[in-house]
């Protein structure tokens, strides 16, 4: 039996074998990863502009597990008995544990037609996937959030670059990052339209053939290839299993991160859903900032102590890429832009990931 296994590569997971690497444990630890690499979403917009290479944006979660005496484990878990401590893998191989803590992300629903649509999730396949839609001829991004921005800023500086056309478009059913601020809305709709981004906001698409899209404003849009950018989707790897969920599907934990039910299990990140924060967004940072409540409960759990609470914070940093070595500082109500601001996240990028080599 396993005594800690941990499924999925995510922040809080990352974070515990950095800890596990600098101070052992005396408990059998096992990392469980549909694959070797940890794709970095912080540095997808970097790639995609061409300024960062795959190998500079990945995690060699194999090299890391080694690295802290924890057993790694290439498999994607398909099952959940929590009752009987029981997980069972893609490659049918039953793995029984003590206790297990969930950190595998969300994916992104399909929107539906015969459009191609590119998937960006499971990260693993982001770089592949990228590639096909930078050199797209009608590339379309549906979603105005944070990724969406991103993305659709960075196709278009690597188009600008390489000799494409840049005609990216963006299709949003709310304004630009409005769930950030009217600040860091106002301001993002002057920077994608001063570099030549097509933007239908508070719009939707109601239908899509091989070559076109129509809203339901009745705007028909050119599209060779779609990426949709519309949010996180609970995985449904516990749709069929005895957890809680909330009503969108994701694990449903205490703020403790740990399932009230079942205290066997814990989860952290974009997979789950806080029972008293239901609304807290899907957001890395908060994963890493539930990372030392995880590790503290896990090993509290253990020993049979009382567990703390996770209590997230009210405001966070947030730095957008925007193409051209361009980024938008927010926080709070207050945004910013200039090269100053992506020079700020490019150090704090590369300094995370150089706490994983």
């Amino acid at each position: 039996m396993i005594d800690l296994l941990l499924v999925g590569g995510g922040h809080a997971h990352l974070g515990i074998l950095r800890r596990i690497r600098m101070k052992a444990v005396d408990y059998n630890v096992t990392l469980i990863s549909a694959s070797t690499y940890q794709y970095y979403s912080g540095m997808f917009s970097g790639f995609t502009e061409g300024l960062y290479s795959e190998q500079e944006i990945r995690i060699n979660l194999a090299e890391l597990c080694e690295q802290a005496g924890v057993q790694f484990v290439e498999d994607t878990i398909v099952k959940i008995d929590a009752a009987n401590r029981k997980l069972v893998g893609a490659t049918g191989k039953v793995y029984d544990f003590k206790l297990v803590s969930f950190d595998i992300g969300s994916s992104i629903g399909d929107i539906d037609g015969s459009m191609k649509q590119i998937k960006i999730k499971p990260n693993f396949v982001f770089p592949k996937e990228i590639h096909s839609f930078r050199e797209t001829a009608f590339p379309v991004v549906v979603g105005g959030g944070a990724a969406g921005v991103e993305m659709a800023l960075s196709v278009q500086a690597w188009r600008l670059n390489n000799g494409f056309k840049p005609n990216v478009t963006v299709i949003s059913s709310s304004p630009l990052l409005s769930s950030v601020s009217e600040k860091a809305s106002s301001k993002i709709m002057k920077i994608v339209k001063q570099k030549g981004i097509v933007v239908f906001d508070q719009d939707e698409i109601k239908e899509t053939s091989r070559q076109q899209l129509i809203t339901k404003s009745g705007k028909r849009i050119a599209c060779s290839e779609l990426l949709p950018l519309t949010g996180p989707k609970a995985s449904s790897l516990f749709t069929n299993s005895l957890l809680p969920q909330d009503e969108n599907g994701f694990l449903l934990v205490e703020s403790t991160l740990q399932v009230k039910d079942f205290p066997c299990v814990f989860g952290a990140g974009d997979c789950v859903s806080i029972q008293n924060n239901p609304q807290l967004p899907k957001n890395g940072v908060y994963a890493v900032r539930q990372e030392p409540v995880l590790w503290g409960n896990i090993n509290l759990y253990l020993t049979g102590k009382p567990l703390k609470s996770f209590v997230p914070q009210k405001k966070f940093l947030s730095i957008l890429s925007v193409g051209q070595q361009e980024g938008l500082f927010t926080y709070g109500d207050n945004a910013f832009y200039g090269k100053w601001a992506w020079r700020l996240k490019h150090s704090i990028d590369v300094k995370f990931m150089g706490k994983h080599k």
